[in-house]
């Protein structure tokens, strides 16, 4: 797979934005470009769908659960550092359940 996964929103090309009609003709040949860089759908002049490679999707899925799971460790490490400041903030499990 030729694509790497980008930090900042993707540069888009002319080349890589096709018309839906286009698409619903010739979706075997995009489905081959899409294995390199992603096509970009357009409706009625807008982008409104993209079509990746199952590889590029999956490396997207993973690096996404990764992120919410350091930010999810961020924000418990931060409550954590809080009620050791001041624990007369720590409200019990039972509480927290009803």
């Amino acid at each position: 797979m030729g694509v790497a996964m980008m930090d900042t929103k993707p540069v888009i090309t002319k080349d890589q934005i096709v018309k839906s009609s286009i698409i619903s003709k010739r979706l075997g040949q995009y489905k081959e470009k899409a294995k390199e860089n992603p096509v970009y759908i357009s409706d009625n002049g807008s982008i409104d769908t993209v079509l990746l490679s199952y590889d590029y999707y999956e490396n997207m899925y993973k690096r996404l659960a990764e992120l919410e799971a350091k930010e999810e460790e961020k924000i418990l490490s931060q409550r954590i550092e809080s009620l050791n400041i001041n624990p007369s903030k720590a409200v019990s499990w039972k509480d927290i359940r009803r």
